[in-house]
Formats: C-alpha cells, sequence, structure tokens
C-alpha cells in the first residue's frame, strides 16, 4: 500500500492504493455512498495526503469493484482523478486486470509502497516489504523496509533492508553515499575514500556470505538472476 489512508477516516478506508509494477492501483469501497466516497477521494488527493501524490506521470487503474456505477457516478469519480496532472488513467472498471493480477499473486509475494517525497533529517520511515523512494533521503533520515529498498534521488542517511532477517533483500540509490547500512542484522558504514564519504551513483548494497558488499547497478541483473535461481532450488529442498 503507497498510503495509510486510516488517517483520513477511522474506519476502514474507502479507497486502497497499491503500487503496481506498471503504475498505481486504487480499489474503490463498493459499498459506501457515493457522495462519501467521492469526498474520501477528494482529501486523498487534494487534502493533505496528496503530496505523496507529486511527480513524474504515473499510470493509473481505478478498480470499482462489484459497485453498481451509473454514468453520473462514474463522471463525478473520474473527474477527482483526471484533475491531477501527472495521473494518466490506463483503466476504469470493476475486476480490472490490475486487480486480478494483485490477488492473484503468489501468497509469498511481498508487498510493494512507492513513496514520493523527500525524507528529512531525522525522520524515521519505515515500509511493510519493497519500497521505492522517488526522492532523498537527507543525512539522519532512516528508512526501514522489511525487504528491498530502491532510492531514485541521493541516499545519504541510513537505510536498513531486511529488517525482519531477509537477507537476501538489496539497497540501491541513484546517489550511493549512505551514513549507514543494515541487512538483516548486518551493519556497514557506506564505503569512504581518503576518510571521506563515497559518493558513488547506481550502486547496491547486498550479503555475500554474510558480508555486506557493494556493486554497480549494471551487474544487478545478473545477481538478481542468481538470488532467483538460489531461492527457487531452496524451495524445492524445503518441498522435498
Amino acid at each position: 500500500m503507497i498510503i495509510n489512508s486510516e488517517s483520513l477516516y477511522e474506519t476502514k478506508p474507502l479507497v486502497t492504493v497499491k503500487g503496481t509494477r506498471d503504475g498505481l492501483l486504487f480499489l474503490l469501497d463498493e459499498h459506501a455512498p457515493i457522495d462519501e466516497l467521492c469526498a474520501y477521494v477528494t482529501d486523498l488527493l487534494s487534502g493533505q495526503s496528496g503530496k505523496v501524490f507529486d511527480g513524474p506521470i504515473v499510470a493509473v487503474v481505478i478498480d470499482y469493484g462489484r459497485r453498481q456505477m451509473s454514468p453520473s457516478d462514474c463522471g463525478k469519480l473520474l473527474s477527482l482523478f483526471m484533475a491531477r496532472p501527472n495521473f494518466a488513467i490506463k483503466a476504469w472498471g470493476g475486476g480490472t486486470q490490475a486487480r486480478q493480477s494483485l490477488f492473484h499473486r503468489k501468497n509469498n509475494s511481498r508487498a510493494q509502497t512507492i513513496y514520493h517525497g523527500v525524507i528529512r533529517a531525522g525522520q524515521p520511515m519505515a515500509f511493510e516489504g519493497d519500497v521505492v523512494i522517488v526522492g532523498d533521503v537527507n543525512p539522519s533520515a532512516e528508512v526501514r523496509a522489511t525487504g528491498d529498498i530502491y532510492v531514485f534521488g541521493r541516499l545519504l542517511g541510513i537505510a536498513h533492508a531486511g529488517v525482519e532477517g531477509d537477507t537476501d533483500s538489496i539497497v540501491a540509490a541513484t546517489e550511493f553515499s549512505p551514513m549507514q547500512l543494515r541487512i538483516g542484522d548486518v551493519v556497514s558504514r557506506a564505503p569512504r575514500l581518503q576518510d571521506q564519504p563515497l559518493h558513488a551513483f547506481m550502486e547496491f548494497a547486498y550479503l555475500e556470505n554474510g558480508l555486506l558488499a557493494v556493486a554497480q547497478m549494471r551487474h544487478f541483473y545478473s545477481w538478481n538472476k542468481a538470488r532467483s535461481r538460489l531461492n527457487r532450488v531452496s524451495q524445492k529442498g524445503n518441498r522435498a
């Protein structure tokens, strides 16, 4: 889930937002009155939480499930999403392909979060599963995730991937100069050159034989392929 919209309402959120491989998936409540749903969407997209969705053009799928929608209802809701200049509406309807793909994922798949914005100095942020941060992580800011951490910006603070012990997690960034790295229980300082922080670009950190290693992102494909192969072998061994 991209944001916790429960801060808007104390009851179950009327809209659930999921990050997918292609963009954002908005799952609308199937039973709430249309006016209440429209008010919720307005707060979500235009209120204080709307800053989360700022950024480059993103593909958006809106799924209203089994809700019965009149042409007027469709117009009201769609106009709220279309008002955001960076939303490119890819699909609208009930039972969209994006929704079906989401709920047919394997049970062991991880949650994915897309976070737009700068994480400021001293600010702690925690995520379930993998997180993609579109923005900078400033010095002394801390990002924790149970899965992988990807930063499309400058990683200058503290990054802790695999906080629940997943040693296959990685930390990657466009500009790679963290204060501290941690994967699982393994902690390391960032690489230094002549006792100064090393500002590297397009790199990722991973565990190799229990030690933190750093490599350029051009090696990620082959590394990730090897990781997937090892995971498949391990799963077969467990079933046997």
